[in-house]
């Protein structure tokens, strides 16, 4: 009996301990008082420190045929920690003839997108949660690129109230005989 009894008084005490821990946390408040991060370091701790271009950024057809239509980008913000995070703000990517003899290789600018990242509709569109990334579809406007020849895709991203974020990808298009022979054949029609 003292067993029973000393069970149901420990049940007691630990329930009536968790109601005080409760009951002394207010939930969704931060603490300004130095007891852990403020709410800007927070903003800053969790939004974009950098953006990478990643090499699964590659020249793709977006429809039912092989000739491409335009620039699949993958492209993951990282955080001061370098993890991968989420981003609210606007991407701009341009893509550049590539120039040897220069330090960027950027030679004439031959089309530039904007894509911009504000609801959750469009985090759900754009994001791709098993490899933590944005991924784009860049369509092309007006002739397709010319093949056999490197380009620099630059990017770059701005958040409301913090700095402009680069990167450069830097590639070669080469399209597949079986490619260059429909968009020939599609041509002549």
């Amino acid at each position: 009996m003292t067993a029973g009894l000393f069970s149901r008084s420990f049940k007691l005490t630990c329930f009536c301990l968790s109601l005080a821990i409760i009951a002394s946390c207010s939930r969704g408040e931060i603490s300004d008082s130095g007891e852990g991060p403020t709410k800007e370091q927070l903003v800053e701790y969790y939004s974009p420190a950098s953006i990478q271009l990643l090499p699964f950024t590659k020249v793709r057809s977006f429809d039912d045929d092989i000739v491409p239509d335009g620039l699949a980008v993958s492209l993951r913000p990282l955080d001061g920690a370098g993890d991968p995070v989420k981003a609210y703000g606007s991407f701009l990517f341009e893509l550049y003839a590539f120039r040897p003899a220069t330090a960027s290789h950027r030679g004439e600018r031959l089309q530039s997108w904007t894509q911009t990242i504000r609801t959750p509709d469009d985090q759900r569109t754009f994001w791709e949660r098993v490899t933590s990334t944005y991924e784009f579809q860049l369509s092309w406007e007006g002739n397709p690129l010319p093949n056999n020849q490197k380009y620099v895709l630059s990017a770059s991203f701005e958040a409301p109230g913090a700095e402009r974020l680069f990167d450069d990808y830097e590639f070669e298009f080469r399209l597949n005989p079986q490619a260059v022979a429909e968009d020939a054949t599609a041509s002549a029609r």
